[in-house]
């Protein structure tokens, strides 16, 4: 049993405490105590001085295989081969398309990616996943396709849901990743830890043919499980939705798929999904960049939302502002700080401090966007993303100076020390952990 003092507590919960203390054993908060009542062993008692104790992070869309994409090049013969002919793919495929094109960002995105040998991939993923931890994140939504990833993130110190992704260009490739990731997901289920979930991630609108977007939706429901897919992203999406081709046809082709052509033409994207029976209260969609009379149609099916801003600048080409984000999903959405640059920062805090520039959220509400609410949104309020006793003990300790207050933590970058079911992952910036 240990005991942690704080001169601030942020549970977002309803409360903000003050001179306060946390009392965990076995992983569990198992009291919330006034300092003054403190009375164990010294041994067992932590005193933090001046700091604040905050819930731990929430990242709610992460895809750590491409942390180091753009630092790591293939050194053996057989890959500086594949991505010879990965490069020429896709600078055939996209002549004539300009640069700042979305399909053909990722489709270089997946050419740095998919020339690394599985070593690289690894490596890149554990490293992402160091860097969050660091930054005070203590539970991640994964997406990937890629099963080799599992063994990983199933081993991870944090809470994590694995969305796994799919693609289908016809009715026939529909049926057949739909058995393959059934069968597999009914294995993994079995040797899954407890701080593992799965979940399905349907790539998007015009990577899904709709027969594989019926079968996924009609077995999460049935097995209560989530689902993701990425909306609206990018203009090449819209053009499809408008006119039944685009750009992103040239990405299908560099990936190896048939053209997917919509059930329909000259629709939205609310639309397209809600003719299919799509959007629940169970989907969580990402990014949703175009049309404002959308986003409310949108909220109205009460789909969750997350919040990319850093991608959709860099990747898409185009981002909601947060004022826009607060309007259509009060407290129904949370944040990813996903980014394909070179020196990409993993800290939620600092693009949750950058969002709220003009202050049009108060720093206990503005931490909920990090904390209780992603964990609403991923259906683990009830063992984090707030400190409550019963949950377990998943939290954050910022230092403040002296006259400083519980607000003075957003400007901060990275805690001081991080925790995840009462262990202590991090402090001062050290791991304490290996992968």
């Amino acid at each position: 049993m240990k005991c942690y003092k704080a001169k601030w507590i942020l549970t977002s919960a309803e409360e903000i405490l003050e001179d306060m203390a946390i009392v965990v054993d076995e992983g569990k908060i198992i009291d919330i105590i006034p300092n003054s009542q403190v009375n164990f062993d010294e041994k067992y008692v932590k005193e933090l001085g001046n700091a604040v104790i905050t819930p731990g992070f929430i990242d709610l869309l992460t895809q750590y295989q491409y942390t180091d994409i753009l630092d790591a090049r293939p050194h053996d013969f057989k890959s500086k081969i594949k991505r010879f002919f990965k490069m020429f793919s896709l600078k055939y495929t996209f002549a004539g398309v300009a640069q700042d094109n979305y399909s053909r960002k990722w489709a270089g995105i997946l050419t740095n990616y998919f020339t690394l040998d599985r070593a690289h991939k690894i490596n890149s993923f554990k490293h992402g996943v160091t860097e969050s931890i660091k930054a005070g994140t203590t539970c991640i939504a994964q997406v990937s396709k890629e099963f080799k990833y599992f063994e990983v993130i199933n081993k991870l110190p944090i809470k994590n849901y694995l969305f796994f992704e799919v693609f289908a260009d016809s009715k026939d490739s529909s049926k057949k990743t739909f058995k393959g990731l059934r069968s597999k997901i009914e294995d993994l289920i079995f040797h899954k830890g407890e701080n593992t979930h799965i979940g399905i991630m349907l790539n998007s609108i015009s990577g899904v043919h709709r027969k594989l977007w019926a079968l996924f939706s009609k077995y999460c429901r049935k097995h209560n499980m989530l689902m993701m897919t990425r909306f609206a992203e990018s203009q090449d999406e819209m053009e499809w939705l408008e006119h039944g081709f685009s750009d992103i046809d040239l990405l299908h082709k560099f990936m190896g798929m048939r053209k997917i052509s919509p059930y329909a033409v000259d629709i939205t994207p609310v639309e397209y999904l809600n003719n299919l029976k799509v959007l629940t209260k169970k989907v969580i969609v990402a990014n949703a960049n175009y049309d404002e009379d959308e986003l409310g149609a949108l909220a109205e099916t009460g789909a969750k939302y997350v919040y990319q801003p850093l991608y959709s600048e860099e990747i898409c080409n185009k981002k909601l502002d947060f004022e826009t984000v607060l309007k259509y999903f009060p407290k129904n959405f949370g944040l990813s700080t996903q980014s394909l640059l070179k020196d990409k920062n993993f800290s939620l805090l600092a693009l949750a401090r950058e969002l709220n520039k003009d202050n049009l959220l108060d720093t206990a509400e503005l931490i909920k966007y990090l904390t209780v609410y992603p964990a609403k949104i991923l259906r683990l309020d009830n063992s984090t993303g707030s400190i409550e006793v019963g949950k377990d003990a998943d939290f954050n300790v910022f230092k403040l100076a002296d006259g400083e207050d519980y607000n003075d933590i957003i400007k901060q970058n990275v805690p001081y020390s991080t925790y995840s079911r009462g262990r202590k992952l991090v402090k001062r910036g050290v791991v304490r952990f290996s992968l």
